[in-house]
This record gives C-alpha cells, structure tokens and sequence, in this order.
C-alpha cells in the first residue's frame, strides 16, 4: 500500500482491529491467498499460526474486521531473546494484506501491533511499497545487502541475472535467452560438483560439526533451545578449543522474475553466534553448508560481520526494524520469523531500467 491508495479507498465506522485467535485460522489463510496468490499452499500458510510456540503467544498478529468479515491482516510472530545478558521480546512482521477498498484502513493494523509496549519489531521481507510507510513510521534499516559466497563462476551468473540490460531490440530478446540457455547446464554442473555431505571436519586445532545429532551435545542450554525450535533448518558448530560458533541456515530458492529457468538454491544463514570464529573457518565452514544442505551457496547479512566482510556478490535487499529499548541491528538475526515458517524465496531487489 501507498499512501496515494488512502484517497483511494472507502471509509467505513464497521471497521475495526482486533487481534488474531486461532479460530480465525481458515478465514486468514483465505484472505491470504486472496492477495498473495496461489504459490504458498493453505498447508504452508498454516505453518505461520501453528507452530510449536503459538498457543503462548500474545496473539497470532492483528486481523481488520467488517460486518464479521476479515478484510485484512498482519502476522506477527513473538520470541525472547538473549541480548547481552539480558532478555528481550521480539516481534516480527509478516503477512500485511488489506482488501482494495479498505486500505484506508491499512495502517491501523500496523499502528495497533506497534502500541504493544516491551517489543522490538522487525519486517524482514516488506514489499517494496511499503518501504516509505515503514519510514514514515521510525522504522530504522535493518539491512541493505546480502552477500552470496559461491564460486566465481555461480557469482558471475547470479551477478548477470540480476543486471538489468538496455531495451534494445533484437539485444534485448537475444541476451536473455542466450543467458537462460546458458544457466541450466551451469547450475546443473555445479551441482554435480559438489562433495557429499559431510559431518566432521578436523583442522588448525579445530572441529567443524553438521547435523544435529553431532551439534546438539556440543551446545549451551540456551543454543540447545534455539535448535529445538528449529529442527527443520540446517545446524552447524565450529569448535575451538575455547570458544565455538553454532551456525543455523535455511535452505531456500533464489528466483530472478522471468529472467530464470531454473532454481537457485543457496543457503541462507539466519544465525551464527561468534563471529571470529566464524570468519577464521569461513571457507570451509562454507563448504560444510553447502555439502550438507545440497545448495550452491551460502548467504549472509552483510551486518552481522562488522565490516570484516568475506569475498562476495553483494546482492541489494532491504530489511527494517524499530527498537525502543537499544537493540542493535547486529544483534537481530532471521530465527523465530516468517522466513523459517513459510520457507521464503528470495528475491533480489532489481535495479530499475533507466
């Protein structure tokens, strides 16, 4: 929504916000389907309300309601975290979708979700469009880029289908199509490429783990809560005879429009805790992931690396966040979101064509 659709729209006094209640289920996955489209099946969009936590959470996001029909809603999913020693409460945005003719209404549900006092609130995969609303509101940028670490031939081609070329004709049409031709026998290649999935590595005085059979036994308390609330990710540790990193990933689609004919599939990390140690062991700790997840890539927020950044694409992706309590952006990491729930492709932000 923009802030032109406001004119746009009917108001109307019926029209209220309340919070989501598991009876209200069926109707979002509806609605949600309405306006999202078909690609995230009613199972997958019931992953966002059912979750092992849901039943104790504050509630299951914020519906808009007219004449007991639900015309609108934004999910938010609830964690406590451990800050520097003390504990904070997150909320994460997903979902945001008003029927046409109530989004006069839109920013009620927003503003209703952000009344909740003692939250930090993170948006980490808004619509392009709901960028100066998230501004407007002192949302601060969570995150600008990405950075893909792969092999130079798969960076390169990332690199080209994220290139906007010049409309020119016959150019146009030809470099796209040579470019799809090109890509299915790479990524396929690539793939056959990759090692096996490993689980144990030794080195430098060092161990590397995958899985989490070999993870769990390795952690803390607090780390083990973390993996048991994401069982379906992939989980990893680098040890160290005094310290040790437990890294946690998901395994997503890339997708570039119509500009692909194939999946990019690369591991995005939402967590690592101990970012020394995990940029001493980047490389293979890189090969680990991509062994054991079968992906082609791993991809990381650029914020969490304190501008020690390894070599990469940097891939332009905009995330936001609004902290009344001092959290940091390099303290927020992608666990307890939508993105292991729904299992989000990623898609890059294009350039615009001049």
């Amino acid at each position: 929504m923009t802030f032109s659709d406001v004119n746009n729209s009917v108001a109307d006094d019926k029209v209220h916000v309340r919070p989501a209640r598991s009876e209200d289920v069926d109707a979002i996955i509806a609605l949600a389907r309405r306006g999202f489209g078909p690609d995230l099946s009613a199972e997958k969009w019931r992953c966002l309300f059912e979750y092992p936590k849901a039943g104790s959470q504050p509630n299951l996001g914020f519906v808009l309601e007219y004449k007991d029909q639900l015309v609108g809603f934004l999910g938010a999913i609830y964690s406590e975290r451990q800050v520097e020693q003390r504990m904070e409460r997150f909320c994460n945005f997903s979902g945001w979708y008003v029927d046409p003719q109530f989004r006069d209404s839109s920013l009620r549900l927003l503003i209703t979700a952000l009344a909740q006092r003692g939250y930090t609130f993170t948006n980490l995969t808004p619509a392009e469009h709901t960028f100066p609303i998230l501004k407007k509101l002192n949302f601060s940028p969570l995150e600008s880029h990405k950075l893909l670490c792969a092999r130079w031939l798969y960076r390169t081609l990332v690199a080209k289908k994220m290139e906007v070329p010049p409309r020119s004709f016959p150019w146009y049409h030809a470099r796209g199509i040579f470019e799809m031709l090109l890509e299915i026998p790479i990524v396929k290649g690539l793939e056959l490429m990759q090692r096996l999935g490993m689980g144990r590595v030794s080195g430098r005085g060092s161990i590397l783990l995958a899985g989490i059979e070999l993870v769990r036994p390795k952690l803390s308390e607090i780390d083990q809560q973390l993996l048991d609330d994401h069982r379906q990710c992939g989980h990893f540790l680098i040890e160290e005879p005094q310290s040790y990193s437990y890294i946690i990933t998901l395994r997503r689609k890339m997708r570039f429009g119509r500009r692909s004919l194939t999946d990019f599939v690369v591991s995005d990390i939402l967590h690592f805790s101990n970012c020394e140690v995990v940029l001493r062991h980047w490389e293979p700790l890189c090969q680990m992931i991509c062994a054991h997840d079968r992906s082609l890539a791993v991809m990381a927020d650029e914020r969490w690396f304190h501008q020690q950044c390894p070599e990469g694409l940097r891939i332009p992706y905009q995330t936001y966040f609004l902290s009344r309590s001092g959290v940091k952006a390099f303290q927020i990491d992608g666990l307890y979101t939508e993105l292991r729930l729904l299992g989000h492709v990623f898609t890059p932000t294009l350039p615009r064509r001049a």
